[in-house]
């Protein structure tokens, strides 16, 4: 059961938001709002919006395991979101842009029942057409 908790655990995406503090314009930070979508998004439980913020190949880097692609990405997500995992928060702690590429770090929250849980993330992010999408993501769980 705690193996398959932490597994569930470890699905979740974890894409930041600016720190507190560090008001950024989209015009600065094209990553900002689809952060902010996501987060909505997976407060909500709505797994396609959640899938759509990652380009068709992306790569996802769990303690569960790699999920390469959207259908796969899809599944990750609906194991966080049926071990009943809520209240997800991010704070991002660094982020960069190199050329194309923006490079997102920071640490994650989120609850089963009342029991908090934590975790840090990488992700990078880039211009998929029109849109900002993550291209790869790696996620963490804190030891307890």
């Amino acid at each position: 059961m705690q193996q398959t908790f932490y597994a569930g655990l470890a699905a979740l995406l974890l894409v930041g938001s600016p720190p507190a503090g560090a008001q950024q314009s989209p015009g600065d930070d094209p990553s900002a709002e689809m952060q902010r979508h996501f987060a909505e998004a997976y407060n909500r439980g709505d797994i396609p919006a959640m899938v759509d913020a990652f380009t068709e190949n992306a790569i996802r880097v769990t303690p569960s395991g790699i999920f390469q692609g959207r259908d796969a990405i899809r599944r990750s997500f609906q194991a966080a979101l049926d071990i009943g995992l809520h209240d997800y928060t991010v704070k991002r702690t660094l982020s960069r842009s190199d050329g194309r590429f923006i490079f997102n770090t920071g640490e994650w929250r989120a609850k089963l029942g009342d029991k908090p849980f934590h975790g840090y993330y990488t992700a990078t992010v880039v211009h998929d057409g029109d849109r900002t999408r993550i291209m790869e993501e790696t996620v963490t769980v804190a030891v307890p």
